[in-house]
């Protein structure tokens, strides 16, 4: 299910969601996709790689595909466990990525070597499980505190761990954008996965980096205090981020959670 228009509160179900996606100001095509399946508390965000229609396309795929995946193997499966739940993401994420790929290197449909970046976010049984391939974020604000939950799969990350730049020299770096994990990839994928439990005002984010590349963690965690409502938040995310530049696509997906 893919839903444009705003926040929805579905009856029975322990939260809110909103979400809002934009080309931005200077890319002709968004590439940006996200499918939201409140029934099951799936929550998906892709950004695709590749260029225009080849990017856009990929970003549906991932999306549309690994949902309705994750919902099968859920299905099916057997132990409810968070142990079993990890594995089933990184198994799911690993399929898809195999089956971009494939896709991508007989050119099936037209545009060759498609790659995307993903974040999934289940919400199940009071926890939250999350994974991402690539520079695409999950965030968590609680108690007036944001907090990055996704691990980057950049360059630019791994030059910050190794000690060889320094935080104020990323924003102009070389390889700002370069990522080295993503669905598609020749190599297996293995996403980073955790769970955590819920609490109750908890306020998760799921963003492509159009957004957090134009709007510091000050300014974001601005709008989630300010702004109640899911929908709201998210357009107003969107629009701050065109209004700083709007430099690429900008995806923001916001869920609260409200059971205690």
């Amino acid at each position: 299910m893919n839903n444009d228009i705003g926040q929805i509160l579905t009856e029975g179900l322990p939260f809110r969601w909103g979400a809002a996606s934009d080309v931005g100001k200077v890319r002709a095509v968004n590439e940006d996709a996200y499918v939201i399946e409140p029934e099951i508390g799936l929550f998906v965000v892709s950004d695709g790689m590749g260029g225009h229609k080849g990017g856009a396309l990929a970003s549906s795929i991932v999306a549309e595909d690994l949902s309705v995946m994750i919902e099968n193997k859920l299905h099916r499966l057997k132990s409810d466990s968070p142990r079993a739940v990890r594995r089933l993401f990184k198994a799911a994420i690993a399929e898809q990525s195999r089956q971009l790929c494939i896709e991508g290197a007989v050119g099936e449909h037209g545009y060759r070597e498609m790659g995307a970046t993903v974040v999934v976010l289940l919400i199940r049984r009071r926890r939250a499980y999350l994974a991402n391939l690539g520079d695409s974020r999950i965030y968590r604000f609680r108690a007036g505190r944001l907090r990055q939950l996704t691990r980057d799969h950049s360059v630019i990350r791994e030059l910050l761990e190794a000690g060889v730049i320094e935080p104020h020299e990323v924003e102009n770096h070389e390889a700002a954008g370069q990522i080295t994990h993503y669905i598609g990839m020749e190599e297996d994928a293995a996403p980073h996965v955790k769970t955590f439990a819920l609490q109750k005002g908890d306020r998760l984010m799921l963003c492509t980096d159009g957004l957090t590349d134009m709007l510091d963690e000050k300014s974001i965690a601005g709008i989630l205090t300010t702004e109640e409502a899911a929908q709201t938040a998210c357009e107003k995310l969107v629009q701050k981020a065109n209004n700083a530049g709007g430099h690429d696509n900008i995806t923001a997906v916001i869920v609260d959670y409200a059971k205690s």
